[in-house]
């Protein structure tokens, strides 16, 4: 019987997409909390999934990929700009 064994491996937020972070919560007086994403490796297969980094404001999650000028709300259905993530951020209440 085949055993398949989970590997999580936890991924950096790049320094170019925590500037941008950073930047757009500087528009906002709640809080937010930041959780970095993980590379998720299915062993023996060559399965391999990345789960994106995640801003939470208030109910609202915020999905993000190191490398991708894109972001996701709640889910991976829609995507926005970067570029508009401040104010994306201040109606997140």
């Amino acid at each position: 019987m085949l055993m398949i064994k989970i590997i999580k491996q936890k991924l950096d937020l790049s320094p170019t997409l925590l500037k941008k972070i950073d930047w757009a919560k500087n528009y906002i007086t709640s809080n937010l909390i930041i959780e970095n994403g993980y590379l998720i490796r299915l062993e023996p297969t060559n399965i391999a999934y990345v789960e994106p980094h995640k801003v939470t404001i208030h109910n609202f999650t915020f999905l993000f990929f190191n490398g991708n000028d894109y972001f996701y709300i709640n889910n991976l259905n829609n995507k926005y700009k970067l570029s508009e993530l401040d104010s994306y951020f201040r109606n997140a209440k």
